[in-house]
């Protein structure tokens, strides 16, 4: 149940109240997916944010007098909703047969007779790496007007880079057109892709025509993504008019271990903290980072199921070890899960040595400090990987176990990870 309140600029005042019943399905042996919802509006005055919006403004749209649909038919036409019923179906064919959908809306209003009602059949499938979608809608409106559309999509992935030795790069090339019961409407080109060495740049490209005006419009737009804010930058362009468009977006999350930004917020998501950990990225979303503490905010949260979260360090330059790269999180809609993970934030030391007679140490032996705890393992070429919080004064390495031999490291006030140590 929502209960809505609006008071206009002029001071009008409107309340009302919407209920939702909805149930959806999965049914794995078959592959069908099916939903089923009905709202029901109070009273004509429900409004939602939209509406609010709409009504304060609809004085400032502006259109043109051959125009046959904007913003404002919806907004207009759509203020007095009563009931609301719909209902949709898709189903997955057998391999290498795509699938098919199936979706219908039912709609009438407060003060007005008959009933809107929206059916609209679609078939999707891949063709090599070709993903194509054919559809075909028809509406009738409460005086039963009819308007039918059919629509073409093809979308063609572009890939390259092996992601090692060049960063891997993604390219989409799609075209959609569509015709009515006169033929041809419009047509619509459009280019999108990644760039960044963290991803963090989504770039678009598109150029559209109409064929009710003989309208050709293209416009470009640019998101860059960081791990406090979301940017976006558009500019489009048409014989008519010029349009420039920015935006910042971003959430506050405060919590007991302080206050964290995120480039989104959704209603359920995770505090992910590794403590000291800088750098690493979530869920291969190299642009979302965890801060100096080793805390991110990650909103792509799926409630009532499993939610896999692994951090990535290939990327950072943090020297806290991760124990353990990968949490599961299962959550109900609206949590906000703490996740933690692991690490060791003593300082890594990197030291060569080797015997009194040039031989290596043993791969794979422990190394303990003067108290006998662990604090590292001898490494490929003799190289000795310990984590202290200080500088042990002396570190001892087995030399043969079976005899119980082993030799020691003595260091001074600070280690030279350039010099080759001898262990005696």
């Amino acid at each position: 149940a929502t209960r809505a309140h609006s008071k206009q600029d002029n001071g009008d005042v409107f309340d009302g109240q919407s209920y939702q019943i909805a149930y959806n399905k999965y049914l794995t042996q078959t592959l069908t997916r099916f939903g089923l919802a009905a709202y029901r509006y109070s009273s004509q005055d429900y409004r939602t944010f939209n509406d609010h919006v709409w009504a304060n403004n609809k004085n400032n749209y502006r259109r043109d007098k051959n125009d046959v649909y904007d913003i404002a038919d919806y907004y207009q036409n759509d203020f007095g909703r009563k009931n609301t019923f719909s209902a949709n179906v898709s189903q997955s064919l057998p391999e290498g047969w795509g699938a098919v959908s199936l979706s219908a809306l039912w709609r009438d209003y407060w003060g007005r007779s008959g009933t809107s009602k929206d059916y609209q059949i679609s078939y999707s499938n891949t063709f090599q790496k070709i993903n194509y979608t054919l559809s075909a809608s028809q509406t009738y409106d409460e005086d039963h007007n009819e308007d039918k559309r059919f629509n073409l999509f093809i979308s063609i992935p572009f890939d390259w880079g092996d992601g090692i030795t060049t960063p891997r790069r993604h390219l989409n090339v799609s075209n959609s057109t569509t015709f009515d019961d006169d033929g041809f409407t419009s047509n619509n080109i459009g280019l999108t892709g990644t760039a960044g060495s963290r991803d963090q740049f989504n770039y678009g490209v598109n150029v559209s025509h109409q064929r009710h005006d003989s309208e050709t419009t293209a416009g470009t737009n640019l998101t860059w993504n960081t791990p406090v804010a979301t940017l976006n930058g558009s500019y489009s362009q048409s014989s008519n008019y010029t349009q420039t468009g920015g935006s910042i977006s971003g959430g506050v999350v405060a919590w007991s271990g302080g206050l964290n930004l995120s480039s989104r917020l959704s209603d359920t998501f995770a505090i992910m903290q590794a403590p000291g950990l800088e750098g690493a990225y979530v869920n291969g979303q190299k642009y979302r980072t965890t801060n100096k503490k080793g805390t991110v905010v990650y909103d792509n949260l799926t409630p009532y199921r499993e939610n896999h979260l692994m951090l990535d360090v290939s990327q950072s330059s943090s020297e806290t070890e991760l124990r353990g790269n990968r949490k599961v999180a299962a959550p109900y809609r609206g949590a906000v899960v703490l996740v933690n993970f692991d690490t060791d934030q003593r300082k890594p030391w990197f030291i060569k040595a080797q015997r009194p007679d040039g031989s290596p140490l043993i791969f794979g032996y422990d190394v303990v400090d003067h108290h006998g705890h662990n604090v590292g393992i001898v490494g490929q070429g003799s190289q000795l990987f310990i984590r202290t919080n200080d500088i042990p004064p002396e570190v001892s390495v087995p030399v043969d176990k079976e005899q119980g031999l082993s030799c020691s490291i003595t260091f001074g006030k600070t280690v030279d990870e350039s010099k080759v140590y001898i262990c005696r």
